[in-house]
């Protein structure tokens, strides 16, 4: 996937937003993905580095057990938002299905979960790598990302 260096910034407000867990500064980052086409390809940006990072993680797909525990973190940690995990488990086994996440989401978690899980990932896997900050470890997902084509 070649990532649009138009997007890739406005990618990288909303995750921060979110890593910070600042709402309104969420809100108006997700605003600046402006158009049909930025906010597709925004949400595509997002989905993509969380199937990466999930798959890394676990060195492979992820066990439905695994999951269920990741969907628990992820509410528990990031209530500022308020993802169910059962929002967060049907657009993580949708990754891992390779199935649509519209097909298992609202329009609105369309829009936010993949950026909020997305951050969440980033920054848990980020921990474990020693201490890693997330923006890093982003770099590097996103330059697998583009090498995988």
């Amino acid at each position: 996937m070649k990532i649009d260096e138009r997007i890739e910034p406005l990618v990288r407000a909303v995750l921060d937003a979110a890593v910070q867990r600042d709402a309104a500064r969420f809100d108006e980052a997700i605003t600046r993905l402006s158009g049909p086409v930025e906010l597709q390809e925004g949400v595509q940006l997002a989905v993509t580095i969380c199937a990466f990072v999930v798959f890394d993680v676990h060195s492979g797909a992820p066990t439905s057990v695994q999951i269920q525990e990741i969907a628990g973190d992820i509410e528990r940690q990031e209530s500022w938002i308020g993802p169910s995990s059962a929002e967060v488990a049907s657009f993580l086994d949708a990754l891992v299905q390779r199935r649509s996440i519209a097909d298992v989401l609202s329009q609105e978690a369309v829009i936010v979960l993949p950026f909020v899980i997305a951050a969440n990932l980033l920054t848990t896997a980020s921990q474990q790598e020693q201490g890693e900050w997330w923006f890093n470890y982003l770099d590097k997902v996103e330059a697998a990302i583009e090498a995988a084509g």
